[in-house]
């Protein structure tokens, strides 16, 4: 009694995917003895056994319990016991979580799907049901983390061939391979502020890495909150993380001047560091909430492109901030 379904072809977030016609299904017409020799001989062949459907010219016309045939009279006919006032059902196309939802509000274990005619399609059993639960309990899961791959059904994530997510991974990294020829570029441009005192080369690395931290731990925390908090007031939002960035700035940016101070005894140096480190830590707002914003607003999973993109940004933003400063006040 089985129908054959191309599942592959489905989409997996419907409730045709789940579909099985390996059921009890008895005309109207059938005794409740009739429909115990039917299972009886045909037990081996049914995926559930929790419901029998009653169905007449393809069309479902009730629906009952397994308990209800070993409490009633064998002689009785089973279009006298099926009527309900309204059967639970769902359409092919209704989402899968819908008909989990319909079975956990009715307190039934499967729920029959028919096509808008009436036709009886089979069901979504019990153990469908429960997988429906379990998937829906994992995506929400991977929401709250940011992650939301809509280049791809959820369950099949473990299942992308690797050439495809290297290819989805490689785009961004690319992007980042440019930008870095263009940081160098940057220091390349502002050659002869270097020349003029050589030391500055040294503290590259600390300006990149202060604001390239500040900025992703800031990215991290925006990608969870907009993923925790769906109608999230941005610009509130916005303007208490930069509050919070601004005094991280200034704490960071007196101390790594009094420590180049007593380190290295030269004030201009200091103060170039100082001012540098507020001034790159201060503009990791942008690509710590704005670039995952951005990625949110455009439907794009945050947490795939946000880092590679905002790194890049990020570093070019620092290198030119702190030649530009160097180049002030040499």
């Amino acid at each position: 009694m089985g129908t054959t379904i191309t599942k592959s072809k489905l989409n997996p977030g419907l409730a045709e995917k789940y579909i099985t016609k390996k059921v009890p299904v008895v005309p109207p017409n059938f005794t409740i003895r009739d429909t115990l020799e039917y299972i009886k001989d045909h037990i081996r062949e049914f995926d559930s056994l929790d419901y029998v459907y009653v169905v007449e010219n393809s069309k479902l016309e009730g629906v009952f319990s397994m308990r209800m045939l070993y409490s009633l009279n064998p002689r009785s006919k089973i279009e006298n016991i099926c009527k309900v006032p309204e059967i639970v059902k769902v359409g092919p196309n209704n989402r899968a979580v819908f008909a989990a939802y319909l079975s956990l509000k009715n307190k039934i274990s499967s729920v029959p799907v028919v096509n808008d005619d009436g036709t009886f399609l089979g069901i979504i059993a019990k153990e469908s049901i429960l997988s429906i639960l379990h998937k829906k309990h994992l995506e929400d899961k991977f929401v709250q983390a940011g992650i939301h791959r809509r280049h791809t059904e959820f369950e099949d994530v473990i299942n992308v061939p690797i050439f495809e997510t290297i290819k989805f991974r490689l785009l961004w990294l690319f992007v980042g391979l440019i930008g870095g020829l263009l940081a160098a570029g940057i220091v390349n441009y502002f050659e002869q502020t270097l020349s003029q005192n050589i030391m500055l080369a040294a503290f590259i690395p600390l300006v990149v890495y202060i604001a390239d931290a500040v900025g992703t731990q800031l990215e991290a925390f925006s990608i969870r909150d907009f993923a925790l908090h769906q109608r999230l007031d941005f610009s509130k939002y916005f303007m208490k993380q930069s509050l919070i960035v601004m005094i991280i700035a200034t704490f960071l940016g007196i101390t790594s001047l009094a420590l180049c101070l007593i380190l290295f005894g030269t004030f201009v140096i200091a103060v170039i560091i100082g001012i540098s480190i507020v001034c790159a830590t201060l503009s990791s707002v942008f690509t710590g909430l704005f670039i995952p914003f951005s990625f949110r607003k455009f439907k794009k999973d945050p947490a795939s492109g946000s880092g590679p993109i905002g790194t890049i940004i990020q570093d070019i933003l620092s290198v030119t901030i702190y030649f530009f400063i160097a180049t002030l006040l040499l």
